[in-house]
């Protein structure tokens, strides 16, 4: 049966169907014409019997009105007539004995086998009828010629048929009669089979054609329909399925597709407007039902250890589950294995999975959750934090090939979508903290200000050397606690530049010449190397400087005794870029320390604010700007800024 739900069985079946009936129409007209041939036959032989009955009479009756006047006459009439006579009643013997067996030699057919026509009860009747009244005539006649074939009385026997043969006549025109209508009846059948056959053949086609217009065009055109729309741009379209055959898994795939197209969209009208966690894994929770078989999916996020998971948030049969956010180790893990090959990782058979390792923590709470299959999602380049979106769902070996594969082509616009959400929401909290460090700063620096000059009273007072050294130390941290709340408010407060033509070698030439205190502390100095062009740029100089000399005193605090610091410019005409590089030597940074030197608060140095790279960062990119660092052994530490030529 399921076979026959294929459209190629169902129009093989139609066309067989077909085939079947115009074949048997035309076996039957082929019988039919053989039939028609056979009775033709069949009455050609009747009408010969009655040709050959008439002839004996005509013999009969012209030899009556002919009979010889001498002896010479007579023996040339019989030589003549009898010869005659003898081979018609032969010619009737033979004719009549094959009616009565049934069976006609070739001679009287001209066919190269005997004919057996089949004869009808009446027909056969009639025959026997014939049979009988010939053997009698037939006796007659012989009675009537006598037993002498030398001189047969040929005048007796003509007045015999002459005045006996009216039975013999009439029975052979009963016989021919009814053969005639054995003929007309038996025609008739064939023609109201063949009119039978025709009307249902015509039905039959018009029912196919109907049931091809209902299972194959109608379909086609609902489908051919819904490309349009979707090529019009209504993505989750989906046409109606009314059937079970190849066409409907065109459709039914065609329908998928577009659920997909739908799905992607969303996701991208999701990328562009969502902010909130929770808003977006709702939305894959509600819209990749469709998409693949979904009881639960999660989110986790790397903790700031790194060595364990957070599940933020997570959603069952599409409804947010109301629980405290959980945490579960990260060495050894299935999530680590996902996050560090950056691919869908796929476990299907997760209680036999799960029992292997007791560190799978999060797998065996998904099990005891009642899921069975889960894919699991790395989020890892387009988010600041690290994570893992989870696909489960309650049913085991449920994900297929496919499953995988949609999530793998779609995997950068879900991971996209969650790492802007992650950053929006990483943006707004570094908002609040940077709002709430200005106000702190802000209500810091008053009684700040009020303990500065207190300390200036008790310099100026005349106190004793060790109250007097106190009262400096707690000045020169009052001092360094007022540059810490200047720097929080200039990294907090948003950046506004006051845009000029800047010649940056000029500008890096007169800032060496007036903080030359900055290098010579070590005993060192920096070296520029530019080429002989101006090099302008549009840029507020005020920040420039404040830029330069935060990189001229981070690498004179790293290189050694007497290292110059290396400033090079170089001028990329095509790419209408200026690159300032800053070069120092000494002990590299370490290679896991390089990616945390922009964060704010990140610090290497023993009294440093980790403020200064932020705030160096903030101001290259509100100029358009680009900044890097790469440090390696002997190479020392470089400091790369391109920034945009006027």
């Amino acid at each position: 049966m399921k076979l026959f739900k294929t459209l190629k069985t169902q129009i093989a079946a139609a066309l067989v169907l077909i085939m079947l009936l115009f074949g048997t129409i035309f076996t039957l007209s082929m019988m039919a014409l053989q039939e028609q041939q056979s009775y033709n036959t069949l009455l050609n032989i009747t009408s010969r019997l009655e040709q050959t009955a008439q002839s004996l009479v005509s013999l009969g009756m012209n030899y009556s009105r002919n009979v010889p006047p001498d002896s010479s006459s007579y023996a040339r009439d019989v030589k003549l007539y009898y010869s005659a006579m003898h081979g018609q009643v032969e010619m009737l013997d033979t004719i009549t004995n094959s009616f009565m067996l049934a069976d006609f030699p070739p001679a009287l057919t001209d066919y190269p086998d005997p004919f057996q026509p089949h004869l009808t009860p009446a027909t056969e009747q009639a025959v026997s009828a014939v049979e009988e009244v010939w053997k009698d005539f037939r006796g007659g006649i012989m009675e009537a010629l006598g037993n002498d074939s030398g001189m047969p009385r040929l005048e007796r026997a003509s007045d015999y048929i002459t005045h006996y043969n009216a039975p013999l006549i009439a029975s052979i025109n009963i016989l021919l009669s009814r053969i005639q209508q054995q003929t007309d009846q038996r025609l008739t059948q064939v023609y109201q089979l063949h009119l039978g056959l025709l009307t249902a053949a015509v039905i039959i086609t018009l029912g196919v054609f109907a049931w091809f217009f209902l299972v194959v065009l109608r379909p086609l055109r609902l489908a051919v329909d819904g490309f349009q729309k979707v090529a019009r741009g209504d993505f989750g379209y989906q046409v109606p399925i009314n059937s079970d055959n190849e066409l409907a898994l065109m459709t039914r795939s065609f329908n998928t597709l577009s659920l997909r197209l739908h799905a992607i969209f969303r996701l991208i009208d999701q990328i562009q407007q969502g902010s909130d966690l929770n808003e977006t894994l709702g939305f894959v929770a509600k819209e990749f039902a469709s998409l693949l078989p979904l009881d639960w999916v999660g989110a986790l996020f790397v903790a700031g250890d790194n060595n364990t998971i957070v599940l933020e948030g997570s959603y069952r049969a599409g409804q947010p589950e109301i629980a405290r956010r959980s945490r579960y180790p990260l060495g050894n893990t299935l999530l680590l294995k996902a996050l560090e090959s950056g691919e869908p990782l796929h476990i299907p058979n997760m209680s036999a999975t799960g029992s292997q390792n007791p560190d799978f923590q999060f797998l065996n709470h998904l099990i005891s959750e009642g899921v069975q299959d889960a894919i699991f999602l790395p989020i890892t380049d387009a988010s600041p934090i690290p994570g893992v979106l989870a696909f489960g769902t309650c049913t085991a070996d449920t994900y297929t090939p496919e499953h995988l594969e949609l999530l793998t082509n779609i995997a950068g616009l879900i991971t996209h979508s969650f790492g802007k959400t992650v950053k929006l929401a990483e943006h707004n909290r570094l908002a609040a903290i940077g709002g709430f460090a200005s106000g702190i700063a802000h209500e810091i620096r008053s009684p700040l200000s009020t303990i500065s000059m207190a300390l200036d009273y008790f310099q100026d007072a005349g106190l004793s050397d060790s109250a007097n050294k106190r009262a400096t130390l707690a000045r020169q941290e009052a001092e360094r606690m007022a540059r810490l709340l200047e720097e929080i408010l200039l990294y907090a407060k948003p950046l506004q530049l006051r845009l000029e033509l800047i010649d940056i070698k000029q500008l890096l030439t007169q800032l060496f010449e007036t903080h030359r205190k900055i290098a010579q502390e070590k005993q060192q100095r920096f070296e520029l190397v530019a080429p002989d062009t101006e090099l302008q740029i549009l840029g507020d100089q005020d920040r420039l400087i404040q830029i330069f000399l935060n990189l001229a005193k981070n690498a004179c605090d790293a290189a050694p005794l007497h290292d110059p610091i290396v400033w090079r410019l170089e001028k990329d005409g095509i790419a209408r870029i200026l690159k300032v590089s800053v070069t120092n030597g000494g002990d590299p940074v370490p290679e896991e320390q390089l990616p945390q030197l922009f964060n704010p608060f990140f610090t290497t140095k023993a009294h440093g604010t980790g403020l200064g790279l932020s705030i160096v960062k903030r101001i290259v990119e509100a100029h358009g700007g680009e900044i890097a660092i790469a440090s390696s052994q002997g190479q020392g530490t470089r400091v790369t800024l391109l920034l945009p030529l006027a």
